[in-house]
């Protein structure tokens, strides 16, 4: 499978965050607690990520960059690795992999509930992502795939419940991701304008190589 320069620069991005979290840590400078630092900066990668998948659809139809097809499921992919570690923070170094502690912790707070679901939801979009298994499923790739919406608004119902004090930034990811899921709907998704300029079509073309 060929990778895009989109898709690179989009890779390259992608894990800049987990670069630096292993940068600090290897400082000691990841906070006081550096666990929960871990973890948060991964699960909130995560939700940027996410996001911003989100955000490709619209950002082709809207300005003709038909790259961001490609880039939104690099951007996927990274955002179910950060997910997975974000998890895999909380299990292994929080709970040590102790199998009795981490189904109490589960069991008694729901927003972990809702976000395990919503991480168990990407699992199968993941295993499907791939261009040979979007030619074996034909539409129901589709289908299966808009599974994405629903685990985006788990994703930052979690972050709402999982948020003390301040809740600005969660406020904010739920207001895009709504106005996102919005211009999903049939007739705003078949919008596309028609967009002439040169340096736009530079810009698609040089993504696209």
């Amino acid at each position: 499978m060929k990778i895009s320069r989109g898709q690179f620069i989009a890779g390259v991005f992608s894990f800049i965050p987990l670069g630096l979290v292993l940068i600090n840590y290897l400082r000691n400078d990841l906070t006081a607690n550096p666990i929960q630092a871990a973890t948060l900066r991964t699960g909130r990668t995560a939700i940027n990520l996410l996001i911003l998948s989100l955000a490709c659809t619209p950002i082709r139809n809207i300005l003709g960059l038909t790259s961001f097809i490609k880039i939104r499921k690099t951007l996927g992919l990274f955002a179910f690795l950060y997910a997975a570690l974000h998890f895999l923070i909380f299990i292994g170094l929080d709970f040590e992999f102790n199998l009795s502690w981490i189904v109490d912790e589960i069991r008694f707070k729901p927003f972990i509930q809702i976000g395990l679901s919503a991480l168990v939801l990407l699992i199968p979009l993941v295993i499907t992502s791939f261009n040979k298994m979007q030619g074996i499923m034909g539409k129901w790739w589709k289908i299966l795939h808009r599974i994405v919406y629903l685990a985006a608004i788990l994703v930052i119902i979690h972050y709402l419940m999982a948020t003390k004090g301040d809740i600005l930034q969660p406020i904010i990811y739920a207001a895009i991701t709504f106005i996102l899921l919005i211009l999903r709907i049939p007739t705003l998704n078949k919008m596309e304008f028609q967009n002439e300029s040169g340096w736009l079509k530079s810009i698609n073309n040089f993504l696209l190589k």
